[in-house]
């Protein structure tokens, strides 16, 4: 395996009403943490903001299935708990695979954009594209 395959990391591309998230990585649980970390990054900047408080949330279904959950349960901090993730990690746990996120107050990071309204199906993807390398791609509304 060669160091490409060990790299991990996320880019974010801008559309007149949603923005195009992309997340790369070794493994599934690397792209989709990289996947999270690129809609935070398109929100709002962490600075220095450490967590507060700790939240779990399993995931279910197929790797699109558990893409959209996983969004979609960021937005949801963000409108229901005006929380905003530092750091994530997604295992297997207990037969199944959790993400864990750790929290901080919205109040405690910069704001950079409209906040994300929703994930979009189409267009959406998320496989291994050879041994050692995953890459997803999704659109969200905002």
């Amino acid at each position: 395996m060669t160091a490409a395959f060990l790299e991990r990391g996320h880019a974010i591309r801008s559309h007149t009403a949603d923005e195009i998230l992309e997340a790369w990585g070794p493994t599934r649980e690397a792209c989709l943490e990289e996947a999270v970390l690129a809609l935070v990054d398109s929100i709002a900047s962490l600075g220095e903001a450490g967590w507060s408080w700790h939240h779990r949330v399993e995931l279910t279904g197929s790797d699109e299935e558990s893409l959209v959950a996983l969004l979609e349960e960021v937005i949801y901090l963000l409108e229901a708990d005006n929380a905003v993730p530092v750091r994530v990690r997604v295992r297997t746990h207990g037969g199944g695979e959790v993400a864990d996120f750790w929290l901080t107050d919205r109040s405690r990071v910069t704001s950079l954009g409209a906040a994300p309204k929703g994930v979009a199906y189409s267009q959406l993807t998320f496989r291994e594209e050879e041994p050692g390398r995953w890459r997803c791609m999704v659109t969200v509304d905002v």
